[in-house]
């Protein structure tokens, strides 16, 4: 990671026309921040015509004759730094950045947000300190890391920052985690690539705004590759259990490959990185096993299966559904959706197009202009709608909305569906919930309102019945007959860890002490599991907007500086106070009982079986970062 903020350089070949050209493409309201900070003026910023609040593009309130003033005084900045005229001037400092990310929002941004907003935009060098330890302190020292998927890779990089000698146990042949496994057609994200990144890494040559997994899965590549994290992994090789020794303050890990031979490794720290949706979840229904046809969950495609005339059911309508379902449609002589639940949907601008070659120049070579848009991004799909995920006691409407901003929501999204489904009564009622805006995950539209508008597609409502072998039987007690089922059914979320036999001081297994109601300090560490630490542990997940890449960063610099502390000062065992993870678990849960997933009319994989929500944080981005940005060691117990 680099020392320093890198700043782009806007190269001195660059000719006027190339630099109109890209300016042409470019987001107005990011320009505007960018040329006053290169110029120092904000004679624009005192405009009536300011960003509008809440959107990507902002421009709602600027007249075309503003935003070509905008380009134009951008231009003649940026035409006197190529030409040596001008000096570039350094990164903002806080009260500065606070300034012009308002006018860049469209409102105010307070100051507990600038430490994030520094960090995240590459306005302040983002690596941990070099542990102050001998050569030999270090030697002796070692991490295991379970996984290397985007928190693995997070983690291997913070660890190799401070020295400290790790191996990687990766199940898979190569990196990536979910966007390896994860095949099927459509298969991408649902957060910008600008954005789902890491903050130390950017990456300026997205194809697309939101890309398909193919690019993310290079994108992981090429990290592992250029932080050298792979000499560190040992691939094809799965922990199978682990049990912390108390004599020698270690873990004891025992692996087996996919040879089935078994080895047993020893570490001074153990840290799961294996994420939370990889365990495939397929509804044990009537007759399953009896189906003559062929049957495969989402994440395990059968890339071997044609579609060509064939009768294919989707049982399922979540995220995966919405990417598969437009990708095979036209392929199919019949597709039938079983849908157990209605979701809401969102419609984004940007969701189908590509990213041209004039924008990547900007992200690439003009100065600033990467790290306020990464800025933007990062605000509108951050704690953006944060007030209207909280119920509001005495709103009248508790089943349908959380409050006023909730219901604001809710109008804005029942408004594109219905002009998406061209207003068919049987697809809006079947398609629109009854239940509040983001109770569950919010899904973007992939042309899906308009595949369920096609000859050969139909949308069954209700639970499967059963199974037959040769159809599929609804609640209604109809049988759909079909030739192939893909379950796009989702993951066994609420079984952190599963199917690993973690051991700890007790010899307790945390598949006993948690079934599927798990529960940890800030996600990353418990009582009774010395040494041990988690990446997108329970109640680390996101809900309200952001990105995984974020909480993996700041759980990767937390986790870091704990090592760091054991072996500056040496410590043998380092574990949270049982009093600050019981505290800190009643704070969660009221917390949780004023949000939106808490809501006692939808069930998501949000909550387990006792309808406590163990996935979502409770907290906004800024809450966890601030937690996270350095480990109080008053709350451990430690021993040296």
């Amino acid at each position: 990671m680099p020392d320093k903020p890198e700043i782009a350089q806007i190269p001195r070949e660059t000719s006027d026309s190339e630099l109109r050209s890209a300016l042409a493409t470019a987001n107005v309201p990011t320009l505007l921040v960018v040329l006053s900070q290169l110029t120092g003026h904000d004679s624009l910023l005192g405009l009536d015509e300011r960003p509008s609040r809440g959107t990507i593009d902002g421009t709602h309130h600027m007249s075309e004759s503003t935003q070509e003033n905008i380009r134009q005084a951008t231009f003649s900045a940026l035409r006197n730094i190529r030409d040596g005229k001008t000096q570039m001037p350094d990164p903002p400092d806080n009260a500065r950045l606070l300034q012009l990310a308002s006018v860049l929002v469209g409102e105010s941004v307070a100051e507990e947000y600038a430490p994030m907003l520094r960090q995240d935009m590459g306005f302040s060098a983002n690596r941990p300190a070099t542990a102050q330890s001998v050569p030999g302190e270090l030697a002796q020292y070692h991490a295991v890391v379970i996984g290397c998927g985007v928190s693995g890779i997070c983690i291997a990089i913070h660890l190799d920052e401070i020295g400290v000698p790790y191996t990687i146990f990766e199940k898979n042949s190569t990196v990536g985690g979910t966007w390896l496994e994860n095949t099927y057609p459509g298969c991408g994200v649902d957060s910008p690539n600008h954005f789902y990144s890491f903050s130390f890494e950017p990456y300026n040559a997205w194809p697309d705004f939101y890309s398909k997994r193919e690019e993310l899965q290079n994108y992981l590549e090429h990290v592992a590759n250029k932080y050298d994290v792979r000499r560190h992994v040992i691939f094809n090789t799965e922990v199978t259990s682990a049990r912390y020794c108390t004599d020698d303050y270690c873990w004891l890990i025992q692996t087996r490959d996919h040879n089935g031979r078994v080895a047993e490794h020893r570490a001074n720290a153990l840290i799961s990185a294996v994420g939370q949706l990889n365990r495939p979840l397929i509804p044990d229904i009537p007759g399953r096993a009896d189906f003559t046809g062929n049957q495969f969950h989402s994440a395990r495609w059968d890339h071997t299966q044609s579609f060509d005339e064939a009768r294919v059911a989707v049982v399922g309508t979540g995220a995966s559904a919405m990417q598969i379902v437009p990708e095979i449609a036209s392929q199919t002589r019949r597709l039938t959706i079983f849908q157990r639940t209605r979701h809401w949907i969102r419609f984004l601008e940007d969701y189908h197009r590509t990213v041209s070659d004039e924008k990547k120049w900007l992200l690439s070579y003009v100065p600033y202009y990467r790290n306020w848009y990464r800025f933007k991004l990062f605000w509108v799909y951050g704690d953006g709608i944060w007030e209207s995920v909280h119920r509001d006691p005495a709103w009248a409407y508790p089943d349908r909305s959380m409050n006023a901003e909730n219901e604001r929501h809710r109008r804005h999204f029942v408004g594109n569906l219905t002009e998406a489904l061209n207003g068919n009564p049987q697809l809006i009622e079947k398609v629109i919930p009854s239940y509040p805006p983001f109770a569950k995950r919010m899904l973007i539209d992939n042309h899906w309102c308009e595949t369920l508008q096609k000859d050969n597609v139909e949308l069954v409502t209700g639970p499967v019945k059963a199974i037959t072998p040769g159809g599929i039987i609804d609640s209604n007690g109809n049988e759909h007959p079909v030739e192939v089922i893909i379950y796009a059914t989702g993951f066994d979320a609420s079984h952190f860890l599963v199917p690993m036999d973690i051991r700890g001081r007790s010899g307790r297994s945390l598949t006993s002490l948690w079934g599927d109601d798990a529960r940890a300090y800030m996600g990353m560490t418990l009582p009774d599991f010395p040494n041990f630490f988690m990446l997108y542990g329970p109640n680390t997940n996101l809900a309200h907007g952001g990105s995984i890449i974020f909480h993996a960063e700041c759980q990767s610099r937390y986790i870091t500086a704990c090592i760091r502390h054991m072996v500056e000062q040496g410590v043998k065992e380092i574990e949270v106070d049982e009093k600050i993870y019981a505290s800190y678990n009643r704070r969660l849960e009221e917390k949780h009982e004023q949000l939106v997933w808490s809501h006692p009319d939808v069930d998501s994989w949000y909550k387990n079986s006792l309808g406590r929500v163990v996935s979502v944080s409770p907290w906004r981005l800024v809450d966890y970062f601030h937690m996270t940005r350095q480990p109080q060691m008053s709350e451990f117990n430690l021993v040296p």
